[in-house]
Protein backbone atom coordinates (compact mmCIF):
# COMPACT_ATOMS: atom_id res chain seq x y z
CA UNK A 1 0.00 0.00 0.00
CA UNK A 2 1.16 3.44 -1.05
CA UNK A 3 1.48 5.66 2.27
CA UNK A 4 0.32 9.03 1.73
CA UNK A 5 2.68 11.55 2.26
CA UNK A 6 0.93 14.68 4.24
CA UNK A 7 0.86 18.50 3.12
CA UNK A 8 3.32 20.56 5.83
CA UNK A 9 1.15 23.78 7.21
CA UNK A 10 2.62 26.94 5.91
CA UNK A 11 2.66 28.61 9.15
CA UNK A 12 5.31 26.03 10.05
CA UNK A 13 8.25 27.32 8.33
CA UNK A 14 7.44 30.44 10.17
CA UNK A 15 7.78 29.46 13.44
CA UNK A 16 10.93 27.57 12.54
CA UNK A 17 12.43 31.23 11.75
CA UNK A 18 11.10 32.66 14.59
CA UNK A 19 12.43 29.96 17.28
CA UNK A 20 15.72 29.91 15.37
CA UNK A 21 16.25 33.95 15.58
CA UNK A 22 15.37 33.86 18.97
CA UNK A 23 18.21 30.95 19.85
CA UNK A 24 20.75 33.38 18.06
CA UNK A 25 19.54 36.18 20.30
CA UNK A 26 20.23 34.39 23.48
CA UNK A 27 23.80 33.13 22.38
CA UNK A 28 24.27 36.91 21.58
CA UNK A 29 23.09 38.60 24.56
CA UNK A 30 25.61 35.85 26.43
CA UNK A 31 28.53 36.38 24.68
CA UNK A 32 28.00 40.63 25.66
CA UNK A 33 27.33 39.50 28.97
CA UNK A 34 30.58 37.18 28.98
CA UNK A 35 32.87 40.01 27.10
CA UNK A 36 31.54 42.91 29.27
CA UNK A 37 32.52 40.14 32.85
CA UNK A 38 35.84 39.15 31.49
CA UNK A 39 36.41 43.26 30.26
CA UNK A 40 35.55 44.28 34.19
CA UNK A 41 38.30 41.37 35.77
CA UNK A 42 41.30 42.55 33.41
CA UNK A 43 40.16 46.61 34.75
CA UNK A 44 38.73 48.19 31.58
CA UNK A 45 34.92 48.43 32.03
CA UNK A 46 33.00 48.56 28.89
CA UNK A 47 29.87 50.95 28.74
CA UNK A 48 27.24 50.82 27.15
CA UNK A 49 25.33 54.65 26.06
CA UNK A 50 22.24 54.29 28.22
CA UNK A 51 18.40 56.08 27.23
CA UNK A 52 19.38 59.79 28.45
CA UNK A 53 15.78 60.09 29.31
CA UNK A 54 16.20 57.18 31.90
CA UNK A 55 19.28 58.42 33.47
CA UNK A 56 18.91 59.29 37.60
CA UNK A 57 20.76 62.12 38.76
CA UNK A 58 24.38 60.94 40.82
CA UNK A 59 23.55 62.02 44.45
CA UNK A 60 26.99 62.71 44.71
CA UNK A 61 27.38 61.78 48.41
CA UNK A 62 27.21 57.95 46.90
CA UNK A 63 29.62 57.67 43.94
CA UNK A 64 27.89 56.07 41.27
CA UNK A 65 29.08 53.15 38.71
CA UNK A 66 30.36 54.19 35.58
CA UNK A 67 28.54 56.58 33.38
CA UNK A 68 28.00 56.27 29.71
CA UNK A 69 30.09 58.19 27.47
CA UNK A 70 29.38 61.96 27.25
CA UNK A 71 28.53 62.12 23.65
CA UNK A 72 27.72 58.29 23.21
CA UNK A 73 28.00 58.31 19.34
CA UNK A 74 29.86 55.42 17.76
CA UNK A 75 32.04 57.58 15.32
CA UNK A 76 33.50 59.39 18.95
CA UNK A 77 33.58 56.06 20.37
CA UNK A 78 35.84 54.51 17.06
CA UNK A 79 38.40 58.00 16.91
CA UNK A 80 39.59 57.54 20.79
CA UNK A 81 42.47 54.91 21.68
CA UNK A 82 41.27 51.62 23.07
CA UNK A 83 43.24 52.20 26.33
CA UNK A 84 41.46 55.49 26.88
CA UNK A 85 38.73 55.28 29.62
CA UNK A 86 35.75 57.89 29.40
CA UNK A 87 33.13 58.72 31.67
CA UNK A 88 30.96 61.89 32.42
CA UNK A 89 32.19 61.49 35.86
CA UNK A 90 32.79 65.37 37.11
CA UNK A 91 36.02 65.33 38.02
CA UNK A 92 37.91 64.00 34.90
CA UNK A 93 40.09 66.39 32.76
CA UNK A 94 40.01 65.84 28.84
CA UNK A 95 42.25 63.54 27.76
CA UNK A 96 44.80 64.28 24.69
CA UNK A 97 45.93 62.05 21.93
CA UNK A 98 48.89 61.44 23.15
CA UNK A 99 50.87 58.27 22.23
CA UNK A 100 53.03 59.09 25.37
CA UNK A 101 50.36 59.00 27.69
CA UNK A 102 47.60 55.87 29.34
CA UNK A 103 44.84 56.82 30.85
CA UNK A 104 43.96 53.87 33.47
CA UNK A 105 40.59 54.57 36.05
CA UNK A 106 40.11 51.95 39.28
CA UNK A 107 36.85 50.99 41.00
CA UNK A 108 37.06 49.97 44.88
CA UNK A 109 34.77 47.60 46.46
CA UNK A 110 33.84 48.29 49.60
CA UNK A 111 30.47 46.46 51.98
CA UNK A 112 26.91 46.79 50.30
CA UNK A 113 26.33 50.13 48.29
CA UNK A 114 29.98 50.49 48.83
CA UNK A 115 31.15 47.91 46.01
CA UNK A 116 32.57 49.12 42.61
CA UNK A 117 32.66 52.61 43.56
CA UNK A 118 35.18 54.56 41.58
CA UNK A 119 38.38 55.58 43.26
CA UNK A 120 40.35 57.62 40.78
CA UNK A 121 41.40 57.75 36.98
CA UNK A 122 44.94 58.89 36.42
CA UNK A 123 47.12 59.91 32.96
CA UNK A 124 50.08 58.20 33.03
CA UNK A 125 53.59 59.60 30.84
CA UNK A 126 55.45 56.60 30.09
CA UNK A 127 58.33 58.85 28.96
CA UNK A 128 58.63 60.23 32.37
CA UNK A 129 57.48 56.59 34.34
CA UNK A 130 55.34 58.72 36.35
CA UNK A 131 51.87 60.36 36.80
CA UNK A 132 50.71 63.73 35.16
CA UNK A 133 47.79 63.75 37.18
CA UNK A 134 45.22 61.39 39.19
CA UNK A 135 41.38 62.83 39.19
CA UNK A 136 39.27 61.45 42.32
CA UNK A 137 36.01 62.49 43.95
CA UNK A 138 36.38 63.14 47.91
CA UNK A 139 33.93 62.50 50.64
CA UNK A 140 33.63 60.77 53.96
CA UNK A 141 31.83 57.71 52.27
CA UNK A 142 35.59 56.89 51.02
CA UNK A 143 36.67 56.87 54.51
CA UNK A 144 36.75 54.30 57.10
CA UNK A 145 38.42 51.49 59.15
CA UNK A 146 40.27 49.89 57.01
CA UNK A 147 43.40 52.22 57.12
CA UNK A 148 46.76 52.09 55.22
CA UNK A 149 47.97 49.17 53.48
CA UNK A 150 51.28 50.06 52.39
CA UNK A 151 50.50 47.76 49.53
CA UNK A 152 53.19 48.65 46.42
CA UNK A 153 52.74 47.21 43.74
CA UNK A 154 52.52 47.85 39.67
CA UNK A 155 49.32 48.86 38.28
CA UNK A 156 47.69 45.70 36.82
CA UNK A 157 45.99 47.96 33.51
CA UNK A 158 49.67 49.00 32.23
CA UNK A 159 52.17 46.39 31.20
CA UNK A 160 55.07 46.13 33.50
CA UNK A 161 57.97 47.02 31.75
CA UNK A 162 56.68 50.71 31.46
CA UNK A 163 56.50 51.13 35.25
CA UNK A 164 59.08 51.97 37.90
CA UNK A 165 59.47 49.42 40.85
CA UNK A 166 58.31 50.90 43.85
CA UNK A 167 59.72 48.70 47.14
CA UNK A 168 61.53 51.59 48.09
CA UNK A 169 61.67 55.12 47.96
CA UNK A 170 63.16 56.53 44.51
CA UNK A 171 66.80 57.38 45.40
CA UNK A 172 66.53 60.70 47.66
CA UNK A 173 62.79 61.02 46.93
CA UNK A 174 60.01 59.65 48.92
CA UNK A 175 56.93 58.34 47.23
CA UNK A 176 54.25 60.82 47.05
CA UNK A 177 50.71 59.93 46.77
CA UNK A 178 48.60 62.32 44.31
CA UNK A 179 45.50 60.43 46.02
CA UNK A 180 46.39 60.18 49.52
CA UNK A 181 46.19 56.85 51.25
CA UNK A 182 44.01 58.08 53.81
CA UNK A 183 41.19 59.33 51.72
CA UNK A 184 40.56 55.33 50.00
CA UNK A 185 39.74 53.94 53.89
CA UNK A 186 36.76 52.33 52.95
CA UNK A 187 38.13 48.89 52.63
CA UNK A 188 41.32 47.51 52.41
CA UNK A 189 40.75 46.90 48.68
CA UNK A 190 40.11 50.85 47.98
CA UNK A 191 43.26 51.73 49.78
CA UNK A 192 45.53 49.56 47.39
CA UNK A 193 44.70 51.11 44.84
CA UNK A 194 45.99 54.41 45.65
CA UNK A 195 49.61 52.41 45.98
CA UNK A 196 50.95 52.15 42.62
CA UNK A 197 53.18 53.72 40.09
CA UNK A 198 50.11 55.70 38.19
CA UNK A 199 49.38 57.58 41.34
CA UNK A 200 52.90 58.22 43.25
CA UNK A 201 55.71 60.37 42.11
CA UNK A 202 58.88 61.43 43.66
CA UNK A 203 58.71 64.09 46.21
CA UNK A 204 61.69 65.58 48.67
CA UNK A 205 60.70 65.23 52.35
CA UNK A 206 61.85 67.93 54.19
CA UNK A 207 59.46 70.48 54.49
CA UNK A 208 57.78 69.19 51.24
CA UNK A 209 55.90 65.66 52.02
CA UNK A 210 56.53 65.56 55.91
CA UNK A 211 54.63 67.01 59.24
CA UNK A 212 54.14 70.77 58.57
CA UNK A 213 55.53 70.38 55.00
CA UNK A 214 54.25 72.23 51.73
CA UNK A 215 52.59 69.44 50.77
CA UNK A 216 50.92 67.80 53.46
CA UNK A 217 49.63 71.35 54.42
CA UNK A 218 47.79 71.70 51.30
CA UNK A 219 46.43 68.41 51.68
CA UNK A 220 45.42 69.11 54.92
CA UNK A 221 43.84 72.47 53.05
CA UNK A 222 41.92 70.29 50.47
CA UNK A 223 40.57 68.18 52.83
CA UNK A 224 39.23 70.96 54.71
CA UNK A 225 36.77 71.60 51.75
CA UNK A 226 35.11 68.14 51.99
CA UNK A 227 31.44 68.90 52.19
CA UNK A 228 28.25 66.57 51.76
CA UNK A 229 27.92 67.55 48.51
CA UNK A 230 31.54 65.82 47.46
CA UNK A 231 34.63 67.48 46.71
CA UNK A 232 36.06 66.76 42.99
CA UNK A 233 39.86 66.99 42.95
CA UNK A 234 42.69 66.87 40.01
CA UNK A 235 46.05 66.06 41.31
CA UNK A 236 49.01 66.94 39.21
CA UNK A 237 52.48 67.48 38.30
CA UNK A 238 54.44 69.94 36.29
CA UNK A 239 57.83 68.88 34.21
CA UNK A 240 59.25 72.04 32.96
CA UNK A 241 61.24 74.99 35.09
CA UNK A 242 58.77 76.66 37.14
CA UNK A 243 59.34 79.85 39.72
CA UNK A 244 57.37 79.64 42.87
CA UNK A 245 56.46 82.88 44.76
CA UNK A 246 57.82 81.71 47.53
CA UNK A 247 60.56 78.56 46.78
CA UNK A 248 61.88 80.37 43.83
CA UNK A 249 62.57 78.96 40.50
CA UNK A 250 62.78 74.75 40.82
CA UNK A 251 64.98 73.40 37.54
CA UNK A 252 63.10 70.36 35.68
CA UNK A 253 65.38 66.95 36.28
CA UNK A 254 65.39 63.25 37.18
CA UNK A 255 66.27 60.95 40.04
CA UNK A 256 67.49 56.89 39.67
CA UNK A 257 65.04 54.62 40.78
CA UNK A 258 67.18 52.49 42.98
CA UNK A 259 64.56 49.54 42.87
CA UNK A 260 65.45 49.03 39.38
CA UNK A 261 68.09 51.19 38.18
CA UNK A 262 65.64 53.93 35.67
CA UNK A 263 65.10 57.17 35.40
CA UNK A 264 62.36 58.61 36.60
CA UNK A 265 60.99 62.49 35.82
CA UNK A 266 61.28 64.41 39.19
CA UNK A 267 58.38 67.16 38.77
CA UNK A 268 59.31 71.12 39.79
CA UNK A 269 55.92 71.60 40.87
CA UNK A 270 52.34 69.92 42.16
CA UNK A 271 48.81 71.28 41.78
CA UNK A 272 45.78 70.41 43.36
CA UNK A 273 42.57 71.82 41.34
CA UNK A 274 39.23 71.60 43.10
CA UNK A 275 35.57 71.91 42.14
CA UNK A 276 32.34 71.99 44.50
CA UNK A 277 28.84 73.58 45.13
CA UNK A 278 29.00 76.72 46.73
CA UNK A 279 26.90 75.47 49.42
CA UNK A 280 28.13 71.64 49.57
CA UNK A 281 24.52 70.77 50.73
CA UNK A 282 22.63 70.95 47.58
CA UNK A 283 22.24 67.36 47.34
CA UNK A 284 22.54 67.81 43.31
CA UNK A 285 25.15 66.88 40.66
CA UNK A 286 27.77 69.56 39.86
CA UNK A 287 26.64 68.88 36.21
CA UNK A 288 22.86 70.21 37.13
CA UNK A 289 23.88 73.53 39.10
CA UNK A 290 24.85 77.10 37.30
CA UNK A 291 27.81 78.43 37.10
CA UNK A 292 26.41 81.14 40.14
CA UNK A 293 26.01 77.65 42.10
CA UNK A 294 29.80 76.31 42.00
CA UNK A 295 33.22 77.55 42.65
CA UNK A 296 36.60 76.02 41.59
CA UNK A 297 40.05 77.17 42.35
CA UNK A 298 44.11 75.64 41.57
CA UNK A 299 46.59 75.61 44.08
CA UNK A 300 50.08 74.93 42.78
CA UNK A 301 53.65 74.80 45.14
CA UNK A 302 57.07 74.72 43.88
CA UNK A 303 58.77 71.14 44.33
CA UNK A 304 60.89 72.65 47.15
CA UNK A 305 60.86 71.91 51.16
CA UNK A 306 59.38 75.19 52.47
CA UNK A 307 58.72 73.85 56.22
CA UNK A 308 55.64 75.08 57.64
CA UNK A 309 54.70 76.52 54.07
CA UNK A 310 50.70 77.44 54.70
CA UNK A 311 48.55 78.10 52.11
CA UNK A 312 48.11 81.43 51.61
CA UNK A 313 46.84 83.71 48.67
CA UNK A 314 50.09 83.07 46.56
CA UNK A 315 49.41 79.38 45.91
CA UNK A 316 46.15 80.49 44.06
CA UNK A 317 45.08 80.41 40.72
CA UNK A 318 42.39 80.28 38.39
CA UNK A 319 41.60 77.14 37.04
CA UNK A 320 41.61 78.72 33.72
CA UNK A 321 45.07 79.90 34.29
CA UNK A 322 46.47 76.52 35.33
CA UNK A 323 44.99 75.49 31.81
CA UNK A 324 47.57 77.61 30.08
CA UNK A 325 50.33 77.01 32.06
CA UNK A 326 49.58 72.81 31.67
CA UNK A 327 48.08 72.91 28.20
CA UNK A 328 44.87 70.55 30.37
CA UNK A 329 41.53 71.15 30.46
CA UNK A 330 40.09 70.49 33.91
CA UNK A 331 36.46 69.67 34.55
CA UNK A 332 35.71 68.56 31.22
CA UNK A 333 32.07 67.06 31.91
CA UNK A 334 31.34 69.75 34.04
CA UNK A 335 30.33 72.65 31.13
CA UNK A 336 29.23 75.69 33.85
CA UNK A 337 32.12 75.57 36.20
CA UNK A 338 33.73 78.81 36.24
CA UNK A 339 37.23 78.17 35.34
CA UNK A 340 37.81 82.09 35.07
CA UNK A 341 37.22 82.74 38.83
CA UNK A 342 39.03 82.20 41.30
CA UNK A 343 38.45 83.67 44.88
CA UNK A 344 40.56 83.47 47.79
CA UNK A 345 37.42 84.55 50.21
CA UNK A 346 35.34 81.63 48.48
CA UNK A 347 38.37 78.74 49.81
CA UNK A 348 38.44 80.78 53.81
CA UNK A 349 41.79 82.56 52.58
Amino acid sequence: MRRRTRRMSPRRPVLYVIVLAALLGAAYLRDRIDGLAAAAVEGTVLVEPADPESKTADPESKPAAPDPEPDGTAAAAESRPATVYRTGWAELPDERADADRRYVHHLCGGEGETASWRSHTACYSVSRRCPVWVAAPLHDCYRGDAGRTGAYRFDPALPVEIQPLLKRSYGEYTRGHLLASADRTVSAEANRTTFMPTNIAPQTQAGFNAAGGAWNNLEAFVEGQMCPDTLYVVTGCLFDDYTDPVAGKVASGTTVNRNDGGRVAVPTAYYKVLLRTRSGRTGRSVTECTADELKCAAFVVGHRGVRGREVTRAEMMSVAELERLTGERFFANVPAAPRSQAEAGDWGL
